[in-house]
């Protein structure tokens, strides 16, 4: 889905729900704690390792990165949007936010699936230096935070209290 579309997607959702600006701010603010604990388990390797991999993660994903709308939402909520941070690098498939440093979106607040996606050799690096217990329990915390968030832009969604389960 575009950035286009997001954005209008998410300025249609806060005018029709502006009371849920608080709770998109306060799992804005749990998603950078989280992400913020992934990139420094991360950072202490993929500059080692990704630079000599030929799957190149970043150089192959969707123009505008893997924005899910409730992804998008939280970023939104911390955040302006996005589109001044798009860089022509002149790869057909090459996520739009993939710079010559790296990616430009802010490290603590980045689409939840380029956070949450690991390779094989990401995995084993984690785990040689004693990390993967640790960066399971910070992927853990944002699948919790993706189900809250879910059911926040998709109320209809949630478990009805009321239906009792067919036993």
């Amino acid at each position: 889905m575009g950035l286009e579309l997001l954005e209008e997607r998410y300025q249609a959702f806060i005018a029709k729900n502006p009371g849920c600006m608080d709770q998109l701010t306060i799992l804005a603010g749990r998603n950078s704690l989280i992400q913020l604990g992934m990139r420094a388990l991360l950072d202490g390797i993929t500059a080692r390792i990704c630079p000599a991999c030929t799957a190149c993660c970043c150089q192959c994903m969707p123009v505008d990165g893997w924005f899910t709308e409730g992804d998008y939402f939280i970023f939104r909520a911390a955040n302006d949007a996005p589109f001044h941070l798009r860089i022509d690098h002149g790869l057909p498939n090459g996520c739009s936010f993939l710079g010559p440093h790296g990616c430009a979106l802010p490290p603590d607040c980045r689409p939840f699936p380029c956070v949450k996606v690991n390779c094989k050799t990401v995995s084993r690096e984690l785990d040689l230096c004693g990390s993967l217990e640790k960066f399971t329990r910070y992927y853990e915390a944002l699948d919790s935070l993706q189900e809250q968030l879910w059911h926040l832009v998709h109320p209809e969604t949630a478990p009805n209290p009321l239906q009792g389960s067919a036993a």
